[in-house]
């Protein structure tokens, strides 16, 4: 024993995010990597739109209540209705228009708007060898958050 000294242990472990059950939290990473990925990768960046609202989804202490819900009818439009983004931007215009808006999307407080639940699907499931691949495991990331989320029951924040 070293006198007048103290031994330091520190203990490393692997946290899990709260929100994707992503292992070692490394989902908000992949997502900064893949956004730049759809704006200088070729073919890549046809898939943003599900990208953007997947991760959402999956991170709700990112939205508020009607900021989540928002979301999920974006993901609901794209996927089953096959809109586009560009008939999207222009039929939402107004009622995301920060100006015009009744309601906030970004939250205040930062925390989640639905109970912690387990993702079929997760951004660190889809691979990125090409941009076949890479919008291929978008698209079933999206669907399956889109697919997981219905029914879902949102925090009463009253």
């Amino acid at each position: 024993m070293l006198s007048g000294s103290r031994i330091v242990v520190k203990l490393w472990s692997i946290m899990n995010c709260p929100e994707c059950g992503a292992i070692d939290n490394a989902c908000e990473s992949r997502f900064h990597e893949f956004l730049v990925k759809e704006f200088e990768g070729v073919g890549c960046g046809a898939v943003h739109h599900l990208t953007v609202a997947a991760y959402m989804l999956q991170h709700s202490s990112k939205l508020t209540r009607e900021g989540w819900l928002h979301e999920r009818e974006l993901l609901r439009e794209f996927l089953v209705e096959k809109k586009p983004p560009s008939f999207i931007r222009k039929q939402n215009r107004d009622l995301v228009d920060s100006g015009k808006r009744n309601f906030k999307i970004k939250s205040r407080d930062g925390l989640p708007v639905i109970n912690k639940t387990t993702w079929t699907k997760t951004i660190l499931d889809v691979r990125v060898e090409n941009a076949e691949v890479y919008c291929e495991d978008v698209n079933a990331w999206a669907r399956s958050a889109l697919e997981d989320s219905e029914g879902m029951f949102l925090k009463d924040l009253r």
